[in-house]
């Protein structure tokens, strides 16, 4: 006879209401039947009935009646009747029961402390021993919390005396799982090498699966290897999820081609890649820049027939927002929803993102809009994203306005504080600051620092204080973060006692960071405290920690500042003996630092340093200091560092050939050249430096630098027209205007292209030497090269004629110069001014004066001296003493020849009274003494100034007269100082001192002379494409030029240098003309 549980329920139910009492054994038959059929809600309604008719069950009526509770997750039920019944010493009947609710309350309820207290129960009060796998399943949810304490207590009770069940590969998986879940994969490893060290695991793939993601999260990707070929000496076959995670590894570490080699090598292991595996590939090279190769590999999975889900597009459209290419992030979006797939918030969050990031903020609002339209809630996160896009472009104030609506979290408030600290916004600071305490959320570490550094930004340092000490009660640790906000605020303040407080706080933790000692060294330099910024460096240099040279050169530069070298020195000498690794750089750093300040004695004895500890010296530290040394004038010592150089690199070390090819250059130009020409039988490249070019240039070794550039001809360094000329000035102004023009000739041909610039330092070189129909002949040719005369060309033109008298054709020039569109200067009239006075033609002179009044032209000192000047050679005194003091009513004085000349021509009438008070008037000039205070610096005897003084004091007006001349001997040698005013040297930017007053002044009658025809000079063609043509027009007119050199080292005793120059010259007149 067959029935329905129901039917049979309701017979029975309507015996038990009858008052008809069933037996024990149709009861337990009736609750096996309906427990069968899961009837579960009917057997504890069934039970209570029982209860309530006070009929007695057994404990096979008490186990059906749990076992319903257990099925219904009515966990705390089950624990209450199983509990009492313990109590009334009636056992439930079977173990199973205990394991269920443990695993209910540890899995089904996630609540695996319960679980724990229940199997304590069971093990110390009741005397149940629940089976392996409920410990197992304990294990795995205290690991899954993150409670490793947990999981370590119920791996302790399993080895109890009373248990002693054996550890298996799913305990140790779980462990090692647990441990990497909280951050302590190092923990995993250990506690995996214990077991197997004791012999207490054979470990499957499953537990190794989970010790390589161990390695991978401590950044020992490479030991899985090792790891390998272990499990394939055991025979262990290898599965998609262990490649899985090596893959996601070196994914973590960057290596996308291992990662890619990885793939390859499972796929010729036959191992079938499933979707997990795909999106880990994916998600790979997404992350890591290279989105192209994750759209490769997402075309490859749906063609090997995985089909990708949500996460899998996700990051490919993170992949995309990476990069920048948000129309393509979009489309993939777009693609997503196309196919039915429901998105869901961490999708939009991503596009969020990266819309905020590229600063698309209308894009943004539109896919919240969207959001809203699916009934997708943001939460606080995507909200957040957002705030902190608006934040990083500048728009916290729109930002806080957003946070409005929501209700904020600690992140929120952290993000807006930290925009408006940017923007430097006090005011946006302190209302944040309000809102985050009307709302009471609990602040983390992070907003912490951030909010100490927005309070340091609106000077509130007594509410940083405050905060800082009020930490402890927020349980709070200060970070080195902390420190490092705390120490920086309180320097930048110029608070540098609260930072050296902090400082000491900082030094009692444990805590170990570079970056604090580096804002306390960096906030001490800055407020000049140098001893205590290196006793700090010293104490950071003793802890071994690494830290790099940017704060020890921040120190070198502060020393130095304060100290001079010598401290560099010193803190070089204390650091010796700590053993620094980095030693070694620190020197060749310094080094570096000395040259650049030119300072290549200090630098060497570092080099010295380092030689005595057998340390690298860098090629770069050798040439630094060799190029400071021989800059510096030090051969001597530069010889031999050259040695060890040599010794250290070989010659084949282009620094070592530069600075040899400079060095030489210096000591020996023929010398240079032959070790330039077997040098480049090596080396096609080298040429000879530049910087070698310039020291001859700056010592006004002109010619020798002429001699080293022709020499070296095609294995010329890289040189501008400025470089060349400078070189073609110094050769003009010392006197060889034909190799001027040889190197312009040779420059050309390299298509180097001169300016007017250089041109004018020909002109006026060739003036100087007495050329002055070749300086035309240049002067003409200028057009057919396309360059323009310019004022200054005209001005040394015009000088040179009106100091040889040719004043006739200095106004010629001029009116071509004015017709040209150029003004005439004060400079120009003075050239006519001195002219017409040198040669007896004051009238002219003072009529070229009146015409400077109208064209509105300032007289300056020089015109005033040679208007003096002209008076004086007249014998006309009384016209020089009514100019003089006509101009110096006016405010304009004589110089130092104007003076002198009057002061002369008074003591040749017999005026001794007017020269003395002329002579008084001198001593006050400005100009004046600078130039006598200029021979005191040359010449090492009592001040002038003071003899002077003296002698006028005295009356001895002649000796003063002659002391005077002396002066004036050192400055205008020979005729100078009575010939041409020497302020001509400002009309070329090229020319230096005595610019074009060094032309010598040949015996001209005192009429005027026009023998100079301009219109009457032949023009040459070609003449600078050929300058070989001028050079045979100009060499035998040099008798001259060399006068004016010889003549005033005779005046001065100087006769060995003379006679260097008369046979120079005639060796010259000899061979060439």
């Amino acid at each position: 006879m067959s029935f329905s549980p129901s039917s049979s329920s309701s017979s029975v139910q309507t015996l038990l209401k009858s008052g008809f009492s069933p037996t024990l054994k149709s009861i337990n038959q009736f609750l096996h039947l309906l427990s069968k059929s899961h009837k579960y809600e009917l057997i504890t309604h069934f039970f209570c009935q029982i209860n309530r008719n006070k009929i007695k069950c057994n404990p096979q009526t008490h186990s059906a009646f749990t076992c319903a509770l257990l099925k219904l997750d009515k966990f705390e039920e089950a624990e209450h009747f199983m509990k009492t019944q313990m109590e009334k010493s009636l056992k439930v009947s079977g173990f199973g029961v205990w394991d269920s609710l443990i695993r209910g309350f540890s899995v089904n309820k996630k609540d695996p402390e319960k679980g724990l207290s229940i199997l304590k129960d069971c093990l110390r009060n009741y005397g149940i021993v629940p089976s392996s796998f409920t410990f197992c399943s304990l294990i795995h949810s205290f690991s899954y919390k993150r409670n490793m304490s947990g999981a370590i207590e119920v791996l302790e009770l399993m080895k109890d005396e009373k248990v002693r069940y054996p550890f298996n590969n799913f305990v140790c998986s779980s462990i090692i799982y647990g441990f990497c879940r909280i951050g302590k994969p190092e923990l995993a490893i250990g506690f995996f090498e214990n077991a197997v060290k004791v012999g207490a695991l054979r470990p499957n793939v499953v537990t190794y699966t989970t010790l390589v993601s161990a390695l991978c999260l401590l950044g020992r990707v490479s030991e899985v290897c090792d790891l390998v070929g272990r499990m394939e000496k055991k025979g262990l076959a290898f599965d998609v999820v262990f490649y899985s995670n090596w893959i996601c590894g070196y994914f973590r570490e960057g290596m996308l081609m291992e990662a890619l080699r990885k793939h390859r090598e499972m796929v010729e292991k036959g191992i079938n890649l499933d979707m997990v595996s795909y999106t880990v590939l994916i998600d790979g090279f997404s992350k890591g820049g290279n989105v192209e190769k994750a759209v490769g590999f997402l075309d490859k999975m749906i063609q090997n027939g995985s089909r990708p889900n949500l996460v899998t597009y996700t990051s490919i459209v993170m992949g995309f927002c990476r990069k920048g290419k948000m129309d393509e992030a979009f489309a993939a979006f777009k693609m997503v929803e196309d196919m039915g797939m429901e998105v869901d918030e961490f999708v939009y969050a991503v596009l969020i993102e990266g819309f905020c990031r590229e600063g698309d903020f209308d894009r943004v609002y539109q896919l919240l809009q969207d959001m809203e339209l699916k009934r997708i809630s943001p939460s606080i996160a995507t909200y957040n994203t957002l705030i902190n896009g608006l934040c990083k472009s500048g728009r916290t104030l729109e930002a806080d306005e957003v946070s409005k609506r929501i209700q904020g979290d600690v992140v929120t408030y952290s993000t807006l504080l930290h925009g408006y600290t940017e923007e430097e916004n006090g005011a946006g600071i302190l209302e944040i600051k309000r809102r985050w305490e009307e709302a009471g959320v609990c602040m983390d570490i992070v907003m912490c620092n951030i909010l100490i550094k927005a309070l340091f930004m609106v000077g509130a340092f007594e509410d940083v204080y405050a905060l800082y000490k009020g930490m402890k009660e927020m349980d709070l640790v200060a970070d080195s973060v902390t420190y490092c906000t705390l120490i920086d605020g309180y320097c930048k303040s110029s608070r540098i006692d609260e930072a050296l407080e902090i400082f000491d706080e900082f030094r009692k933790t444990l805590a170990s960071s570079v970056a604090c000692y580096n804002c306390m060294i960096n906030g001490l330099c800055k407020n000049g405290m140098v001893d205590v910024a290196t006793e700090v460096f010293i104490e950071l240099s003793e802890k071994g920690l690494t830290f790099d040279g940017g704060i020890y050169m921040t120190l070198i530069k502060a020393i130095a500042k304060a100290e001079s070298m010598e401290g560099v020195l010193n803190l070089i000498y204390r650091i010796e003996n700590l053993g620094l690794d980095i030693y070694d750089t620190l020197c060749n750093d310094t080094i570096s630092f000395l040259c650049k300040q030119k300072c290549p004695l200090a630098a060497t004895e570092v080099f010295m340093v380092l030689r005595k500890n057998q340390l690298i010296v860098t090629s770069t530290s050798y040439y630094s200091i060799l190029k400071g040394l021989i800059d510096d004038g030090k051969i001597w010592l530069s010889k031999l560092l050259i040695g060890s150089f040599m010794k250290d690199y070989g010659i084949s070390e282009p620094k070592l050939s530069k600075i040899l090819l400079h060095y030489l250059s210096l000591k020996d130009i023929n010398s240079a050249l032959c070790f330039l020409s077997k040098m480049k039988e090596n080396d096609s490249s080298v040429t000879f430096p530049v910087c070698a070019l310039k020291v001859l240039m700056k010592t006004g070794r002109f010619l020798a630098a002429y001699e080293l550039v022709m020499g070296a001809k095609h294995n010329l360094p890289v040189m501008d027209v400025v470089d060349y000329s400078i070189i073609v000035d110094g050769l003009c102004k010392g006197g060889y205007p034909v190799k001027a023009l040889d190197l312009c000739a040779f420059v050309e041909k390299m298509g180097v292209i001169f300016n007017i610039i250089t041109y004018n330092s020909v002109i006026n070189g060739l003036c100087r030497q007495g050329c002055l129909v070749e300086a035309f002949r240049l002067f003409d040719s200028l057009e057919k090269i396309n360059l323009i005369p310019s004022e200054i060309t005209y001005a040394t033109l015009i000088d040179n004629l009106c100091k040889e008298g040719y004043l006739v054709d200095a106004k010629k020039l001029l009116e071509r110069m004015l017709l040209k569109g150029y003004k005439g200067n004060t400079r120009i009239y003075n050239s006519f001014i001195h002219g017409y006075c040198k040669f007896g033609q004051l009238e002219e002179a003072l009529m070229i004066l009146d015409h400077m009044e109208i064209k509105y032209l300032v007289p300056d000192e020089f015109t005033v001296s040679s208007v003096i000047y002209g008076f004086c050679q007249k014998g006309d005194m009384e016209g020089a003493l009514g100019f003089y003091f006509e101009h110096k009513g006016k405010g304009i004085s004589p110089d130092f020849l104007g003076f002198l000349r009057l002061i002369r021509g008074l003591c040749a009438k017999g005026r001794m009274e007017e020269a003395r008070s002329i002579l008084r008037e001198m001593l006050q000039s400005q100009s004046v003494k600078e130039l006598i205070n200029r021979v005191n610096t040359e010449v090492e005897t009592e001040s002038i100034e003071s003899i002077l003084v003296f002698l006028c004091e005295q009356g001895s007006i002649k000796e003063a007269v002659t002391v005077l001349n002396e002066v004036g001997s050192v400055f205008f040698p020979v005729e100078k100082w009575f010939g041409p005013f020497h302020e001509s040297q400002e009309l070329l930017p090229l020319s230096e001192l005595n610019g074009f007053s060094s032309v010598s002044s040949s015996t001209v009658s005192s009429c005027e002379r026009n023998d100079l025809d301009l219109a009457s000079v032949n023009k040459v063609d070609n003449m600078v494409e050929n300058p070989g043509d001028l050079k045979r027009f100009s060499q035998c007119n040099f008798f001259d030029s060399y006068y004016s050199l010889i003549a005033p080292l005779c005046l001065k005793g100087e006769l060995r240098e003379a006679n260097i120059l008369a046979k120079e010259m005639l060796a010259s007149l000899d061979g060439d003309c």
